[in-house]
């Protein structure tokens, strides 16, 4: 009896916390959609770098994104060369259906760093020389956008294992150390 009662109690316990920790824990998002079949690759096999499509990223903390006009204008200086390509004029009609609206492309943004954490494109690309890849996975191969983040995130801690911003901080924390770069709080938190 004494056994079923310590079972029950220990069983009763477990729920409350699994039950607290679903108001706590953060909460994890799902994929989401973008609203154009943007395909890295196709451009990468085209020439372009990601300096192209990111103007800001070796100057400003932020990496910056074209505006449908400049895609629009790209692509229409491309179209000639590829005739038959049906899915370049469908993306093109998009587009311009967006520029007549006098709207943007409303990519929705999966790459975030919480507001305490400072994080610069400048100081990563083109101060530390990094590769976009190092952070975004093998960008250059993706047919599809970014429909959540892409960092490498690792499965340590253990204890935070469902933590995502102890495991992206665990995961920039171990790339400064690996390549001597300050792991001073203050550097990236303000």
């Amino acid at each position: 009896m004494v056994k079923l009662f310590g079972n029950v109690v220990t069983f009763l316990l477990g729920a409350a916390v699994m039950a607290a920790a679903a108001f706590v824990l953060p909460e994890r998002k799902a994929e989401v959609a973008q609203p154009i079949a943007f395909n890295h690759k196709k451009h990468v096999e085209a020439g372009w770098e990601c300096v192209n499509c990111h103007p800001y990223v070796e100057e400003q903390p932020f990496a910056g994104l074209p505006t449908a006009q400049d895609c629009v204008d790209c692509h229409r200086s491309e179209m000639p060369k590829y005739p038959d390509n049906k899915k370049m004029r469908e993306i093109t009609e998009q587009l311009e259906q967006l520029i007549a609206e006098g709207r943007d492309i409303p990519w929705v943004k999966v790459h975030r760093v919480a507001d305490h954490v400072y994080f610069s494109h400048r100081r990563h690309v083109a101060i530390g020389k990094l590769d976009c890849k190092e952070c975004h996975g093998d960008v250059a191969n993706m047919t599809e956008p970014f429909t959540r983040h892409a960092f490498p995130l690792p499965s340590f801690p253990k204890e935070f294992a469902y933590d995502e911003s102890v495991r992206k901080m665990e995961w920039c924390r171990s790339c400064h150390m690996e390549k001597g770069v300050t792991v001073d709080c203050a550097a990236c938190h303000r």
